[in-house]
């Protein structure tokens, strides 16, 4: 007798479930979303998402359940109907109103709102997140971006650095294990001495710097 396969708790339920390995969306209603994805069955829906997470762009995937607040990026070439950035920089909240920064690399958009700019000109927009399925080696549910607005020229060095970014994830992870946690009152009401919560994020990075070049 072949043992009846068990279902997960979560089939066909209104819920995006998130782990150590990412999110899975289970809302039926969601699979219309996936641009792409209209022949998908459920089952295949579900089993394309637990495959794509760790190689989808999670950034883009964070907003997408959050509120993206913007995005910054300069732009490395275009084709005929296509724009590249090198580096698109990210901005959004969580639901507390925490925010948060993220990054993706070689960011493809269509072309049309950026006609008027130029290779290596930098930019701020915002844009709509969508996910579609993207096909080659195995199928992936990933996040794009898509019908940008208020696009504006803007100078290099508004773009935050992979310094300033990394900072600010160690910056989080002070927060997260402070013994203090329980008791803050939110965001830029650190209860910590002055400046110990900047001491700490300056000493982790230093620690991290020279342990890449350790590596090297």
């Amino acid at each position: 007798m072949t043992k009846k396969k068990i279902k997960d708790a979560n089939y066909k339920a209104n819920v995006a479930v998130q782990d150590e390995k990412g999110i899975v969306d289970y809302d039926p209603d969601k699979m219309k979303d996936v641009v792409g994805g209209e022949g998908l069955s459920y089952d295949e829906y579900i089993a394309i998402q637990k495959y794509s997470r760790g190689k989808i762009r999670g950034s883009f995937q964070l907003c997408y359940y959050t509120t993206p607040l913007g995005f910054k990026g300069q732009i490395d070439r275009f084709t005929e109907n296509k724009i590249c950035f090198k580096r698109i920089y990210v901005d959004g909240m969580y639901p507390d109103g925490l925010c948060f920064e993220g990054k993706e690399d070689h960011v493809w958009m269509d072309r049309r709102g950026f006609e008027q700019f130029k290779t290596g000109d930098s930019v701020s927009f915002w844009a709509e997140i969508y996910r579609y399925l993207k096909t080659g080696d195995g199928k992936i549910i990933d996040f794009g971006l898509r019908n940008p607005e208020e696009i504006k020229k803007i100078e290099a060095y508004e773009l935050p650095s992979d310094a300033d970014l990394m900072k600010q994830e160690l910056a989080m992870i002070v927060c997260e294990t402070c013994m203090l946690s329980d008791s803050c009152p939110g965001p830029g009401m650190c209860l910590l001495p002055r400046g110990a919560k900047q001491r700490q994020v300056d000493a982790m990075y230093k620690f991290l710097k020279e342990s890449e070049k350790n590596k090297q």
